[in-house]
């Protein structure tokens, strides 16, 4: 394919839908169905609620539990190994995300993947390195971490090119140090270097490039972090990485900690801020959202009904062509794989859906579809 190939263009509507961070034991998890059940169940969703796109995970460990290759450096890299990795079998699987992608094509839902996170949970397991257990860049090394990076990131999008327009490149790196000392979703002193994450979106802008050329890349920007003046600020991050990425991704949760007030109009502020550094390239909300609970922190369902409402509205006015909301359900306190706590801090984790653990829609829902439908009309007609 050349590199001169058009590239896939943002329809004029814009995209509007739901992000999801989960693996697929997040999905309905009151289920209790297997996962060909509770895929048709959300695809159903998105279709019922008029969303056009999804933006859901690659969990790395899922496709390659252990490290299926001994490489060092990027360099290592070679056609044969990322053809045998994108065609899958001795150790690498790419069933159950074949059936999501497949899917949501089919159902006119446009994917937006993110490949290449790695939060704890995400990452392969490894025997090699200073010691057995993840396969993260303090254990395995920065360039052999970089290696491997690459390689699934070309497979991934080797196997789903044509089916997949949009990559989005890791998520939240930015604020990837901030994660591992606050959240501690990620391990390790690598993930404090500034320039160790720039080689990583060089590594996965690469990668997409050179599999699909047409395909589009991204980055969720966290903006809720780095904001102190004069020290950090989140708008310097974009300015560092806008090569590597064809659309400005925002991330804000403004009422993560307290929910009351609902500050849903905020969005629309990063928005403006985003537009402005951009350099004409298209800027989207890749992620907000406001949990239905817990009480005693001031969330309640009226006022993500108020959110979800302002944060869309005022995203559009701002400029945004895009716009998912985090996200359609979540765990609701049921037992899943990754962060989704009731814990302290992250109690919210598991309440951020429009969809109950009885299989009722919250109100939200309905506030939310009305807003994509009017966020479409008004893009239509800018």
């Amino acid at each position: 394919m050349s590199a001169a190939a058009s590239k896939w263009k943002i329809p004029d509507t814009g995209l509007w839908g739901f992000s999801h961070c989960g693996f697929f034991d997040t999905w309905y998890p009151w289920m209790g169905a297997p996962y060909g059940v509770r895929l048709e169940r959300l695809v159903g969703d998105l279709v019922a609620s008029g969303a056009d796109s999804f933006r859901p995970q690659i969990h790395w460990h899922q496709v390659e539990p252990m490290l299926a290759s001994a490489i060092s450096r990027p360099e290592d890299v070679t056609e044969q190994l990322v053809d045998g990795y994108s065609r899958g079998g001795n150790g690498i699987n790419w069933e159950l995300y074949d059936q999501m992608i497949d899917s949501l094509v089919a159902s006119g839902i446009e994917p937006h993947i993110v490949v290449g996170a790695a939060y704890d949970f995400q990452v392969p397991s490894t025997t090699s390195g200073r010691a057995p257990g993840r396969a993260v860049p303090d254990n395995i090394g920065r360039e052999s971490y970089l290696a491997h990076v690459y390689l699934h990131a070309r497979a991934a999008v080797r196997r789903y090119r044509g089916r997949v327009h949009m990559w989005q490149l890791e998520n939240e790196l930015n604020g990837a140090g901030e994660t591992m000392l606050v959240v501690r979703w990620r391990t390790g002193r690598s993930w404090l270097d500034t320039g160790f994450q720039t080689a990583i979106m060089d590594v996965l802008a690469r990668a997409v490039r050179e599999e699909d050329p047409t395909a589009l890349t991204s980055h969720n920007f966290i903006t809720d972090w780095k904001l102190i003046k004069g020290v950090y600020d989140w708008r310097e991050d974009v300015r560092r990485w806008l090569s590597f990425i064809d659309i400005v991704g925002v991330d804000t949760y403004p009422n993560y900690v307290f929910g009351w007030p609902s500050r849903g109009r905020s969005v629309g502020k990063k928005v403006a801020q985003a537009v402005e550094i951009s350099e004409g390239k298209p800027v989207m909300v890749l992620e907000t959202g406001y949990p239905a609970r817990p009480k005693h922190r001031g969330m309640s369902e009226g006022r993500q009904v108020e959110y979800a409402r302002d944060a869309i509205g005022s995203a559009v006015e701002a400029g945004a062509c895009g716009f998912y909301d985090y996200l359609i359900c979540s765990p609701e306190g049921y037992p899943t794989e990754g962060p989704w706590s009731n814990r302290f801090f992250q109690s919210i984790e598991p309440w951020w859906g429009f969809i109950r653990c009885d299989d009722t829609k919250r109100p939200a829902w309905f506030a939310y579809v009305k807003a994509m439908e009017e966020a479409r009309s008004q893009e239509k007609r800018g």
